[in-house]
């Protein structure tokens, strides 16, 4: 009980200390602008997405054109019309871009014609169509005597339903983007955690503050509250990070189509973010100890940089292939795990003891690792005057 006091004693002193920093301070400001900047410059900058055509009409052509057109729903389009005198009126309008499409009768009185820019709307030629098609109709049916009753009600006959038969996938191709998202964010949370935690490791030991703290407290305590501590820290700015996102999203009141799928993805985002930190974050801290200056601490996370970066591409191919062989055993190795079994089990045909044997193993060798760490820690974090090599470091530490 009284170790784990320590343990709680020494993450809350690491985020005190971290949390007063000027670099935690414009860091957290900083990486919590970006998404909302990203959120809020397209929207100000963007115009609102209504269309309006210009639409010129010669004759009697006008006659039910405006009111046929107010009955059909045309989101993000707004058809204005211009009365012309004539054909050649119409002609010229067209030339000189003022209009994007002209209605025009017939001089024998037969059905209208359509006149366009070289270059029209689709969207706005299908609709015209439909219009003078709905309007010679009605022509029809009045003069076949039908009173304005039965003509309405003929036009009026909803289309046909149209559904659509998925095919059967076994990828959710819907949740791709979200599991991208998870991807990309577990792997650079990891890499840039991963790498202040060494930072700050060897900052402690080049200040000699880690000999004082070793008065106190045994070398794997300090190990568990810094990573404890610096967790608190990252969970903190990410908790800014996603809230500040969250109002610019209401402010500018965008809407998010979200997939089903969703929500169960961002929980497993989530689960494999912590497990992936503890797993990381101790890796870090031990090669951090075995430094002597900042210059070297490139070279000594380079190994863990590679197993990272390769578990993140492995996981982009994974959400093409989730299903192949070597997307499968990979999501079972638990240094790889944190980042690869993510997205297979968002977007792929899983079994369901699959992620908690994943879980299972990447705990039992975070468990492992952490006694490794543990040691190389406590070898290296009081030896200076070089780099540290790990077999020297577990040496001390045996000693």
């Amino acid at each position: 009980m009284r170790g784990r006091r320590l343990i709680a004693l020494a993450a809350q002193r690491e985020v005190r200390e971290r949390v007063r920093t000027k670099s935690f301070l414009f860091g957290t400001i900083f990486l919590a602008l970006v998404p909302a900047a990203a959120i809020v410059i397209p929207t100000l900058v963007s115009d609102d997405g209504q269309r309006t055509d210009e639409v010129g009409v010669v004759g009697t052509a006008s006659e039910g054109l405006e009111e046929v057109l107010a009955a059909i729903p045309r989101p993000g389009v707004t058809i204005e019309t211009m009365p012309l005198d004539d054909e050649a009126a119409a002609r010229a309008a067209l030339r000189d871009e003022d209009i994007d499409a002209a209605v025009v009768d017939t001089s024998d009185g037969g059905r209208a014609r359509l006149l366009t820019r070289p270059d029209p709307p689709e969207e706005l030629v299908a609709i015209l169509r439909q219009v003078l098609t709905t309007v010679s109709v009605g022509e029809r049916l009045r003069a076949s005597g039908l009173t304005a009753a039965e003509i309405t009600a003929i036009l009026d006959e909803p289309p046909v339903a149209v559904e659509e038969v998925a095919p059967r996938q076994t990828v959710r191709e819907d949740n791709q983007p979200v599991a991208f998202a998870g991807v990309l964010f577990i792997y650079l949370m990891l890499l840039t955690y991963g790498n202040t935690v060494a930072t700050a490791v060897l900052e402690e030991k080049t200040s000699r503050v880690s000999e004082v703290l070793l008065g106190a407290l045994r070398p794997h305590q300090l190990l568990a509250g810094k990573v404890a501590g610096l967790g608190v820290v990252a969970a903190v700015q990410i908790a800014v990070v996603v809230a500040t996102a969250g109002l610019a999203a209401l402010v500018v009141g965008s809407e998010l189509d979200i997939p089903s799928g969703s929500p169960m993805t961002v929980l497993a985002i989530a689960m494999w973010t912590v497990l992936g930190y503890g797993l990381y974050a101790c890796a870090y801290a031990a090669a951090g100890a075995t430094a002597s200056r900042t210059e070297e601490i490139g070279n000594v996370t380079t190994p863990l940089t590679i197993v990272l970066t390769g578990s993140y591409f492995a996981a982009i191919a994974g959400l093409e292939e989730p299903n192949s062989t070597v997307a499968a055993v990979l999501s079972f190795i638990p240094p790889l795990a944190p980042i690869t079994m993510m997205p297979r089990a968002a977007v792929g045909d899983v079994a369901v003891w699959e992620v908690p044997l994943s879980v299972a193993l990447a705990l039992v060798f975070t468990y492992g690792l952490v006694k490794l760490a543990g040691r190389i820690y406590a070898g290296g974090i009081l030896r200076s005057g070089g780099k540290v090599k790990l077999r020297d470091a577990l040496r001390s530490a045996d000693g």
